[in-house]
């Protein structure tokens, strides 16, 4: 009898999924704000951490994302229009990069900022001349939260070497798995 892995496969968020909600929270307080009034969060704010969430936990090494916005929408309990703003929104700011809509299905490419999974950050990053997002140590509290490090190959080369054991490490052990952690009897 052959058991097979069933450990995880490696999966990495960065600093881009924090600087997505910080940058969007500060852009519509500052709207909402203009003129002294008071700010106010509504039903339609976009919710960008549970769509990156989503986005990164279903990335399958160095391929778009499929997304058919109509299911999604549904799962999420937002309108498709709602949706296609949230991927527009992150698409401007370079969270993300939309590659073709057809059917109701968008190809979503995932600034490897934000998450990786089984994938070399480096070659995502030149593909589509990916920015790094750096998250300010005063975060939400200071003046500009995020700072955007437009493309830059150093920087990227940086960023492997600085997590080059979680990045290129084959899967990530699961207790659960019994071809990793076979079953030992106690001994008595």
């Amino acid at each position: 009898m052959t058991i097979t892995c069933t450990c995880e496969r490696p999966l990495a968020t960065g600093p881009g999924m924090l600087a997505a909600d910080l940058a969007y929270h500060r852009q519509i307080r500052a709207e909402r704000t203009a003129g002294g009034r008071r700010f106010r969060s509504r039903r339609d704010d976009f919710n960008l951490l549970r769509i990156l969430s989503y986005l990164v936990s279903h990335l399958d090494g160095d391929a778009p994302v499929r997304v058919d916005v109509a299911h999604l929408a549904e799962e999420f309990e937002r309108s498709e229009a709602l949706l296609g703003a949230e991927l527009d929104w992150l698409a401007e700011h370079r969270f993300v990069y939309l590659d073709g809509r057809a059917d109701g299905v968008v190809r979503v490419w995932v600034n490897p900022a934000v998450g990786v999974c089984g994938a070399d950050p480096r070659t995502v990053a030149a593909r589509h001349r990916f920015p790094y997002f750096v998250v300010k140590p005063l975060g939400a509290r200071g003046p500009e939260p995020v700072q955007v490090v437009e493309y830059d190959r150093e920087v990227w080369e940086q960023v492997f070497a600085d997590n080059y054991e979680t990045l290129t490490r084959q899967t990530f052990p699961s207790q659960n798995c019994r071809a990793c952690f076979r079953p030992q009897l106690r001994q008595v």
